[in-house]
């Protein structure tokens, strides 16, 4: 039989299992065969917990198996083990003067490189950076790489306004001096600015505090995407900030619409205020 020539005990055929033994020689062979039927019907209770039992043991193998495969595998889980200064990809939006036509500085946006090459957008690991308590360690990835790449590219005697978005739990002057320490190194090239999110998790007064701090160390501040989320006039005339960045629904929106036709009294509000001004979605 094809089992006992493979080292195999038993062979099923036919209904039946198969059982040969031969001697050491091979002269004298002794086979055996029992159908299954029979078998099955001698005890079936026992036959019947026992295929209950291997059944319940597959199903919690391959129950554990595949939470791991999607621990192992899932975009949270390869987004963990891979986030590093290599993964971080980079992209500058260029600011333009529009009374001069020159670009004056770039805003840093943030991407990350999965491991099959894909560009990942923030929407889709912003919210893993906040929950997992990572908000300062991508910060500081996203600054190393930043100072790497525009330090090769920024001509001398040429200084470029550089924005970075920051999370609102790491609105604190000392932290954001120390992670951005290679601009401030080199101030006579980069004009740091660090753009906040106005949201109901910031204390206007906290928040004041450290701005004032950021601009005595030579920081400036916008307020980014007004118009959205909890922004308000009143937070700009309360706050010292530097500047004012519109949000993109105001430009982007199709002509005649409501938000289109804000957009010019949103320029007016934010021009009372005295604060510079610089309004996403224009290109």
């Amino acid at each position: 039989l094809a089992a006992a020539a493979a080292g195999l005990p038993f062979n099923y055929a036919a209904g039946s299992l198969h059982h040969q033994i031969c001697d050491p020689n091979g002269t004298y062979c002794v086979a055996s065969r029992a159908p299954l039927l029979p078998l099955f019907a001698q005890d079936k209770v026992r036959f019947a917990f026992a295929i209950l039992g291997a059944v319940l043991i597959a199903s919690c193998v391959a129950a554990l198996t595949n939470a791991f495969v999607r621990r192992y595998w899932s975009f949270e889980a390869r987004f963990l083990r891979h986030l590093g200064e290599d993964s971080i990809v980079l992209a500058y939006q260029p600011l333009l003067d529009l009374s001069s036509g020159a670009v004056t500085g770039c805003e840093v946006l943030a991407r990350w490189r999965d491991i099959n090459g894909e560009i990942v957008p923030p929407c889709s690991f912003i919210e893993i950076v906040e929950r997992r308590g990572l908000t300062e360690r991508f910060t500081a990835l996203v600054a190393a790489r930043a100072f790497a790449e525009l330090d090769k590219v920024v001509p001398p005697g040429y200084r470029l306004d550089v924005c970075f978005n920051i999370f609102p739990r790491d609105l604190d002057a000392s932290l954001l001096c120390r992670l951005f320490a290679p601009f401030e190194g080199a101030r006579d090239r980069f004009r740091l600015i660090m753009e906040i999110v106005e949201s109901e998790t910031v204390c206007i007064e906290a928040a004041q505090r450290e701005i004032e701090a950021l601009r005595a160390a030579g920081i400036k501040v916008y307020i980014d995407d007004f118009g959205s989320g909890y922004s308000n006039l009143a937070n700009i005339a309360e706050l010292s900030v530097d500047g004012v960045k519109l949000d993109r629904s105001f430009a982007m929106a199709p002509d005649g619409t409501m938000m289109a036709q804000m957009l010019g009294h949103a320029i007016d509000m934010i021009r009372t205020t005295g604060r510079v001004m610089v309004v996403e979605g224009i290109e």
